[in-house]
């Protein structure tokens, strides 16, 4: 940064300010999109309360004019709230009325003629996507490498996917705002088809630092390359819309920054063959011919002169983190470990740009990884998570080859799992069988990552991936847990308590964990220990929609009240709308055990207690408040005796 001041101090603002004009239009398309998601949620939320208990979240019985507009023949049944005052809501339901519509069984309802066939596929519900659906859609995290059409963004959404990854890198500013805004509006679609709040998790990958050439345009897909001859016209160009379509006449290069530094007759190196000598120097241009030949391909590592100062922030990166921010990117990947002087560098540029708040990753490709000595021990305790890619084998290597890893890398991973941090790795080349796993690192492949990134391209291809990482987490998932190590190094004992909880979960087969809280700690350290069942957030905490399906096999329910009500109310209300939300998406049938963690006191931080509970999709209301709250516990409070765990079905 001390160099960053002493050549561009004065333009600084001059660049901050550009930046800011460049994406002001963009923040307030997402703001919009953000504020239309949030009614939503709201309206949906006092919906569910409406049908559930006769009240909404202001504890009224009067049906407004927007809840009178999400009314339909698939929503719940009024029910009285057994914690709050019972009023009349004129309307009367038996308890088998109430039962056929709590399940919601889509062959229940009355269909025209042509639709009498869907009563053959009873208790399923009927997709009508062009695409088939993902397997274990939330381990899975899409990258997006072309703009999404809605209709694949929502097919991805209706499988589980809730996370998805773009590469800043490639495209222009406003690619990447359309592809935002595409994903916030399939998450708006889906909601309204679910009628429940669905939120996913975006994380971007850096520009990197060093520079690169862009990605060769389409047109030469089926060579992957195309040969520079001596003597071509060639352009490097710093415009980002030849980010991703470089022909052999223009090449784009991260290197803004740089452009000032480059002369007349300097020698710019393309890969290891490649040689440009420069003919002249343009605002975001540089012209030169090609002085020896070779063949170019997408992403190739570009050599300026020694005099241009490569090792500082670079202007994409600025470019990035600035996006980032406002269209609510809260996690982003720098491009390459680096060193700690470069990490504190890139801090301080952060927090220049006010994006200090944003959650930073670090990219590693694991398989290049060699020695045995923790000179990388220091990335988990500095970085929020890991982004693991895999190398290509060699061309003199066979294909599929088969992957090993050496001590440092495989301590990484360990690292990174045991500080409870999200690993996602890149198993592209596993799914498309490049590489295969040696069974002395199936914890490593199978069990760490929280995550596996799938390209968009190849994920409807193949289930290879899918299928052998369900096959083998189901094998080692439960062995692992009980042969892990385990020092509660918590101070409320909540690592204890959620290695119970996944314990439990193993135990009575549960088919989900539900957590209510505000602050997703326990949510993270649940997740630690890998449970089988999918976890349930569900909290008023708009920030952790950004950040937390991250972590392995949690999805996020969001959870708005507008007025303040005791702290027993909003938990059970929150839990109840949980198991609405499951019994309408049909992952919890009658009779089936799930595990509730929750604050029993008001006073502490997170939950504290949890409940194994039999649903009953009749009477889950008024089980969940005798169940979560009991009267006994209640006297024992008044005695000022210490509080016992509560464990009902």
């Amino acid at each position: 940064m001390d160099e960053i001041r002493e050549t561009v101090v004065h333009t600084m603002d001059d660049i901050l300010t550009n930046l800011c004009k460049r994406l002001k239009a963009i923040s307030v398309d997402v703001e919009r999109l953000q504020r239309v998601k949030e009614q939503l949620t709201t309206m949906q939320n006092r919906q569910t309360l409406v049908n559930l208990l006769g009240v909404d979240d202001n504890d009224s019985l009067a049906q407004s004019v927007d809840l009178q507009k999400m009314q339909s023949k698939l929503s719940f049944p009024i029910h009285k709230d057994p914690i709050l005052p019972i009023a009349d809501t004129g309307i009367e339901d038996t308890e088998d009325d109430i039962g056929e519509e709590l399940s919601e069984d889509l062959c229940l309802l009355p269909f025209d003629d042509e639709d009498r066939w869907h009563n053959f596929f009873n208790g399923f519900e009927i997709i009508n996507t062009p695409d088939a659906v993902l397997l274990n859609g939330n381990s899975n995290c899409i990258e997006l490498t072309r703009c999404q059409c809605d209709q694949e963004l929502k097919c991805y959404l209706l499988s589980g996917v809730r996370c998805f990854m773009i590469d800043l890198f490639t495209g222009t500013i406003r690619d990447n705002q359309t592809m935002m805004l595409q994903i916030r509006e399939a998450e708006l679609s889906t909601s309204k088809e679910y009628g429940f709040p669905v939120v996913s998790t975006v994380f971007a990958k850096l520009s990197p630092r060093y520079q690169y050439t862009g990605y060769l345009s389409q047109s030469y897909s089926e060579t992957c390359s195309v040969e520079l001859k001596r003597g071509y016209k060639v352009m490097l160009t710093v415009d980002r819309q030849y980010s991703n379509c470089c022909t052999s006449h223009v090449i784009y290069v991260n290197a803004r920054f740089l452009l000032c530094d480059v002369k007349e007759f300097d020698f710019i190196l393309l890969g290891e063959d490649i040689q440009l000598m420069v003919k002249s120097v343009g605002q975001d241009h540089i012209n030169c011919c090609v002085a020896r030949p070779g063949l170019l391909t997408s992403y190739m590592p570009v050599r300026f002169p020694s005099r241009c100062r490569r090792f500082r922030v670079s202007y994409e990166e600025l470019e990035d983190l600035t996006f980032s921010r406002e269209v609510g990117i809260n996690v982003v990947v720098s491009n390459f470990v680096g060193t700690i002087e470069y990490l504190d560098d890139l801090e301080e540029a952060m927090a220049m740009l006010e994006c200090d708040h944003l959650r930073l990753y670090a990219r590693v490709v694991l398989n290049e990884i060699l020695g045995c000595d923790g000179d990388l021990n220091w990335v988990m305790t500095r970085y929020d998570g890991l982004f693991v890619e895999l190398a290509r084998p060699k061309p003199t290597e066979p294909t599929p080859n088969i992957m090993h890893l050496c001590p440092d890398a495989e301590c990484l991973m360990q690292l990174a799992h045991d500080a409870k941090k999200p690993i996602v790795l890149d198993a592209t080349l596993i799914n498309q069988q490049i590489l295969r796993i040696d069974p002395a690192h199936y914890y490593h492949m199978f069990y760490f990552p929280d995550k596996y990134l799938i390209k968009c391209d190849d994920s409807l291809k193949t289930y290879y991936f899918s299928l052998l990482q369900g096959a083998i987490f189901d094998q080692i998932g439960q062995v692992a847990l009980a042969k892990m190590p385990f020092c509660d190094s918590s101070h409320t004992g909540a690592d204890t308590l959620a290695r119970s909880v996944v314990t439990a979960s193993y135990e009575v087969q549960a088919v989900a964990i539900v957590v209510c809280g505000v602050t997703t700690r326990m949510v993270q350290k649940i997740s630690h220990f890998r449970p089988r069942a999918p976890i349930l957030f569900i909290s008023h905490m708009r920030s952790a929609e950004d950040y937390v399906s991250l972590y392995h096999n949690v999805t996020m329910l969001s959870y708005r009240t507008r007025h303040f009500i005791s702290h027993r109310r909003n938990t059970y209300r929150k839990a109840i709308y949980a198991l609405a939300y499951l019994a309408a998406r049909k992952k919890l049938k009658h009779n089936d055990q799930i595990i509730l963690v929750y604050n029993y006191e008001a006073g502490t931080s997170f939950p504290e207690n949890y409940l194994i509970y039999k649903f009953d999709k009749h009477h889950f209301t008024d089980h969940m408040a005798s169940s979560m709250f009991p009267v006994q516990a209640d006297k024992e409070d008044k005695d000022t005796k210490p509080h016992v765990q509560h464990i009902g079905t």
